[in-house]
């Protein structure tokens, strides 16, 4: 089991190698550019923030005048659309976003922020996120199932089957956020092998029957769900710790 786990862990950081968070929405399509334009003409000032950059502070730009090509210009600068953002309803919205330019979520860019912080990352800050993200989302996913009724060992099985296909469903999205497309190919498809090598694992203790493993009582049949719940958490854990010390998301 460690080994097949730090194989990935291995071929994942091998691998790491993610898309520049510069230069994101600078050069656009004749749309996005439109809708951008048309969008900081309501403008009196907006907002250069890279949300996903490791250290970034807020600034206003106050809107003089406005051309456009392949690129926007405020001012005569040419301004990364994901990384503008304007004020509406009390929110932040990401220009790349509202424009087309990109879709929500991408390289962990969100439509809507409630507030522009000035922030500071630290690798100890990094993996306090990462873990604080990781049990929110384990947190989630345990709620999506709270109101399932489970008395019987297959009733916990089941749950647990849900709970852990909630996690892989947050990997697969972290691996969507922090790999080129080949990248990601590889990955989603090392992620599968390592999901069926677990149960291999323990296919394989049941049928030598050591330990009453699967036979001798319940605790002994959710081993599995629950070996892989663990590993599912670290790899989540692994994953937004590197797209947060990458990216700052």
């Amino acid at each position: 089991m460690k080994k097949v786990y730090f194989t990935f862990i291995f071929a994942f950081t091998l691998l790491f190698n993610f898309e520049t968070s510069a230069d994101v929405c600078v050069e656009v399509s004749k749309d996005s550019a439109a809708k951008a334009v048309s969008i900081i003409e309501k403008q009196k000032e907006i907002y250069n923030y890279c949300s996903i950059c490791k250290d970034t502070k807020p600034q206003i730009i106050s809107v003089q005048n406005i051309t456009k090509d392949k690129k926007v210009y405020i001012n005569g600068v040419a301004i990364d659309l994901a990384h503008t953002y304007f004020k509406q309803d009390n929110k932040y919205i990401n220009l790349g976003i509202a424009s087309g330019c990109i879709e929500d979520g991408k390289y962990g860019i969100s439509a809507k922020l409630d507030n522009l912080t000035e922030f500071h990352h630290t690798k100890e800050t990094d993996k306090e996120q990462a873990k604080q993200k990781a049990k929110t989302i384990f947190d989630e996913c345990i709620n999506k199932v709270e109101n399932d009724k489970y008395k019987t060992t297959q009733d916990m099985i089941e749950r647990n089957i849900k709970i852990n296909n909630c996690l892989a469903e947050a990997i697969k999205q972290e691996i969507k956020n922090g790999f080129k497309p080949k990248q990601q190919d590889q990955m989603l498809k090392y992620f599968e092998q390592i999901r069926s090598g677990v149960w291999n694992f323990y296919n394989d203790i049941y049928a030598a029957n050591k330990y009453c493993y699967g036979q001798c009582g319940s605790i002994t049949s959710l081993l599995p769900y629950s070996d892989e719940g663990i590993m599912l958490m670290q790899m989540l854990e692994s994953l937004l710790y590197l797209n947060i010390a990458k990216n700052g998301y």
